[in-house]
């Protein structure tokens, strides 16, 4: 009722610009006796935003008190603009499901709130590690590992995860979806024991949440619909395997982060994006259409925290997966940071899931003139140049981890030279708005793109030292000018950037260029760069 009473008065004039007021224009009564019933009906019945529940930073006061400051904002505008769930993904050094202070804020405007994430290492706590190491996985030699996730073999380890998991079920009787996942991490976090090494990571993980969902099939089936258990597609997981069989309350939730960006996930020409598209199709089958999709389009880690906008890929990815019959999406946020680098995206998201035809391309000076209510007109090139920007970077995974096939590395240096000159455009339609009158969130803009063609220049210098018989030297000036770069981050005001602008990234990009570091010193192969 809420999105029909929304969409009515969007169309009698008002407005709900993502990070600013709602505008409620005054309404000709004519213009109501004139109205005719307008039926919607929203191609994704499921508009989930997502966040990790750790960038709160919960346990420190003055960055908690910042990221409820835009919560409180944030979530009338996401009933305004038709998201009907929010789902906090709990790590394992959380110590956290949910953020209690703003729930109230949830419940009142009829949007659901999901939990779970990484939450195996919870369910099984890693304390048992002492008395039970049989209930843990094993490494490739055997040894038992008091990290990643836990060995399926174990009928201890078993019971624990189940139990821990239908315990929390029954103390939030009002879960609904309850997202069961392993490990954050690639490679190593299933078992290796000798009875799970000959078991894929696709079916020791679908053994664990099968267990659960038989239990809450049992003990909430009486009373009210089982909650579904999410099984996670996702790194080990991304594709299936022969032999998934999933109970009827398992869907699956297919989370394709190492895709590219550039191009639409149904795009024959790409060349990653065939493999993941056949996965999720096949995942389709077997599942028999229960399936969620967990996009990626906010994402400050995967993009860096380089600033970019994507409204065509999104509006092509959408009609692909409701044309696959999916019904339920998803994207990851970073609070304020998102909003602010992303804010196309968010825009294109919101609109295109309830309408995946809506024209992408307007939807650039749509956001310009949302963000920009004085000047956008005038904004709204840097924000087309900033989409072209994206369309030259996102063919491969996290921009600050550039693994590139030594085959590919010209090719990747001359797109990246092409996107630092499209934000340099960006850059220069800022400094001329500047010029006419002050504007905070122009000049936080201007250093977010300065900010992305510094460490892009840098980027492809590293590529160029690392790609031939280059000084050591050559290789660290480029780690020192995509150092640099961070400053400009630094210049823009906390309230723009957020929680993970203010404190995550300068974390995230001291790790971004250990790894970078660290590779200088190894001679490149044909699929590390």
């Amino acid at each position: 009722m809420l999105d029909a009473v929304y969409h009515l008065l969007r169309d009698l004039g008002a407005g709900f610009p993502l990070g600013a007021p709602p505008d409620f224009p005054r309404v000709d009564p004519a213009w109501l006796a004139a109205l005719k019933p307008v039926s919607v009906q929203p191609a994704f019945t499921r508009r989930c935003l997502v966040s990790d529940i750790m960038t709160w930073h919960y346990a420190e006061s003055e960055p908690f008190a910042l990221h409820l400051a835009h919560d409180r904002e944030f979530i009338p505008w996401m009933a305004r603009n038709s998201i009907n769930a929010f789902f906090y993904i709990r790590h394992a050094f959380d110590t956290r499901y949910r953020i209690e202070e703003i729930e109230a804020l949830y419940r009142e405007r009829g949007i659901d709130v999901e939990y779970g994430g990484h939450v195996i290492q919870q369910l099984l706590p890693r304390e048992y590690f002492a008395e039970h190491p049989e209930y843990f996985p094993a490494a490739a030699d055997g040894a038992r590992m008091q990290m990643g996730n836990l060995c399926v073999a174990s009928p201890g380890a078993m019971a624990t995860v189940r139990n821990g998991a239908v315990d929390y079920l029954g103390h939030h009787p009002d879960t609904s979806l309850l997202h069961v996942w392993g490990a954050d991490v690639k490679k190593g976090a299933w078992c290796q024991c000798e009875r799970c090494r000959k078991v894929a990571p696709q079916l020791q993980y679908l053994k664990i949440v099968n267990a659960i969902a038989a239990v809450a099939a049992d003990s909430f089936g009486a009373t009210k619909a089982p909650p579904a258990i999410a099984y996670l597609a996702y790194h080990d997981t991304i594709e299936p395997v022969p032999g998934l069989e999933p109970l009827s309350n398992v869907w699956f939730e297919w989370a394709p982060r190492e895709r590219c960006y550039s191009h639409a996930i149904d795009d024959p020409d790409c060349a990653t994006n065939p493999r993941y598209f056949a996965a999720l199709k096949r995942y389709m089958d077997l599942f028999e259409g229960r399936g969620h999709v967990f996009e990626y389009y906010a994402d400050a880690i995967l993009f860096g925290g380089l600033g970019f906008a994507m409204p065509a890929v999104i509006a092509r990815d959408l009609r692909a997966y409701r044309r696959l019959g999916i019904k339920r999406v998803s994207c990851l946020t970073f609070g304020a940071f998102s909003v602010f680098a992303y804010p196309v995206n968010l825009i294109a998201f919101t609109r295109l899931a309830v309408d995946p035809d809506d024209e992408p391309q307007a939807l650039l000076d749509i956001s310009a003139a949302q963000r920009h209510p004085a000047c956008g007109p005038e904004m709204a090139p840097a924000y087309r140049a900033v989409q072209r920007a994206a369309a030259l970077t996102l063919t491969y995974g996290e921009v600050l981890r550039p693994f590139i096939p030594a085959e590919a590395v010209e090719t990747k240096r001359a797109e990246l030279r092409g996107a630092v000159e499209q934000l340099r455009i960006a850059i220069d339609v800022a400094g001329g708005v500047l010029a006419r009158r002050a504007d905070p969130l122009v000049e936080g803009e201007r250093q977010l793109w300065s900010y992305g063609m510094e460490t892009l220049a840098g980027i492809d210098e590293y590529m160029a030292a690392r790609a031939g018989n280059q000084p050591a030297s050559r290789g660290k000036a480029a780690l020192d000018s995509i150092r640099g770069a961070l400053q400009r981050m630094r210049e823009i005001q906390t309230d723009l950037k957020g929680t993970w602008g203010a404190f995550d990234l300068e974390r995230l990009h001291s790790i971004w260029m250990e790894l970078l570091r660290g590779r200088l010193e190894v001679p490149p192969v044909v699929y590390d760069f």
